[in-house]
């Protein structure tokens, strides 16, 4: 997560929130601090639109990028 984030990114993050509720894709969880997330990481090249990201709590956040959570990329 070294690479800053541009405008852009910035923008579709807060835009697939907005689409998916707030609404975490793993538990379900309906949250004003849902944080969105590249299926492809950015860091790896990963595009800033919205077929790349996915909504999740910080909980789930947290135990994706900690190795605790496996999430399989071809169900999005």
């Amino acid at each position: 997560m070294g690479k800053k984030r541009s405008y852009e990114n910035r923008k579709v993050q807060k835009e697939v929130k907005e689409v998916d509720g707030y609404q975490c894709m793993v538990c379900g969880k309906i949250t004003q601090q849902a944080h969105g997330h590249h299926l492809i990481p950015y860091s790896e090249g990963g595009e800033a639109d919205l077929q790349n990201m996915i909504t999740f709590c910080p909980e789930c956040h947290r135990k994706y990028h900690s190795g605790e959570l496996n999430i399989d990329i071809d169900r999005f």
